[in-house]
């Protein structure tokens, strides 16, 4: 694998036609729910959400996107929402989840962020856990996505853990 660094740069309505796409081949795969152009719409206007397209810092290619929810939450509770990577292997998710875990903490001061991941995602499953992420439970048979229900992993990372994983 080689690493390939990104970048996050905020999601305008323009970047909508790559989301969708994106999103469509992560469904495909089983592992995100699609969302409409308005529901994405919505959450580039809401002052609760951040929307992000991920870029390849040499090429300035996109990449992917991805969304954080509950910036404003009073508890400082953040969910990862969705990151949809279109070229897997090659480091992008990592390099993301980095920055996307500097922003929860240091930018947004939050004391915790949480995601759920669909049961048979191993790799991402695998590259939360090596971040530091902890799993708290199995959501069993929670998504209906066609005609099958699917598990997900609850998983989630409290500011102290970021903070002891981040000091020298």
């Amino acid at each position: 694998m080689t690493d390939h660094s990104a970048q996050l740069r905020p999601t305008t309505p323009a970047n909508l036609e790559f989301v969708l796409s994106a999103e469509a081949t992560a469904h495909a795969s089983g592992f995100v729910q699609l969302w409409t152009r308005d529901r994405h719409l919505q959450t580039l206007d809401d002052p609760n959400a951040g929307h992000w397209i991920i870029e390849d810092t040499t090429t300035h290619k996109r990449v992917g996107y991805v969304i954080l929810l509950g910036l404003q939450d009073p508890h400082q509770c953040l969910l990862l929402k969705r990151i949809v990577i279109t070229q897997t292997g090659k480091g992008y998710g990592r390099s993301v989840l980095m920055q996307v875990l500097d922003k929860a903490f240091n930018e947004f001061a939050a004391h915790r962020i949480w995601l759920d991941v669909m049961e048979d995602n191993h790799r991402a499953r695998s590259l939360y856990r090596s971040l530091g992420f902890v799993e708290e439970g199995c959501l069993r048979e929670s998504v209906k996505m066609g005609e099958q229900f699917k598990s997900q992993w609850l998983m989630s990372m409290l500011r102290s853990e970021f903070v002891a994983r981040s000091s020298p």
